[in-house]
């Protein structure tokens, strides 16, 4: 039986969970997985167990990715935007600088993305325009 990168996830987090040595733990679970040929799913097992203990805590990690790198200011209004789109939840906020973006910026949680960006504009006006013409 192949066991799922969510499964191996869950044991993770239950076994981090326990009071024990962390070194030991750690060191077993990848004994494990190994023993499982199954070390190229790791990074989704991290992944997917972050995500629950996130999930568990009520909170949300947000990616903000903006055209420029964004100074003091542009991230007091990002984190302030990111808190509103994610009312009850701690909001934790990662930056990257993403040129193609234009202007504005786009949020990314694991389950919504919000997207400010002047190239979605660009985008959506084209879009405009080539149907206003062929009609």
């Amino acid at each position: 039986m192949k066991i799922t990168p969510i499964q191996y996830a869950k044991v993770l987090v239950a076994l981090s969970a326990e009071n024990g040595d962390v070194k030991r733990v750690a060191a077993s679970f990848l004994s494990f997985v190994r023993r499982r040929h199954a070390m190229r799913k790791l990074d989704d097992i991290v992944r997917v167990a972050e995500q629950q203990i996130d999930h568990a805590a009520g909170r949300v990690r947000v990616l903000a990715e903006t055209a420029i790198l964004a100074d003091d200011t542009m991230r007091r209004g990002v984190e302030a935007a990111a808190h509103e789109a994610f009312p009850d939840r701690e909001v934790v906020v990662s930056y990257v600088v993403f040129p193609e973006l234009l202007g504005g910026v786009r949020l990314s949680s694991e389950d919504e993305v919000l997207d400010a960006s002047v190239g979605r504009r660009l985008r959506e006006m084209k879009g405009t325009l080539k149907n206003s013409t062929y009609n």
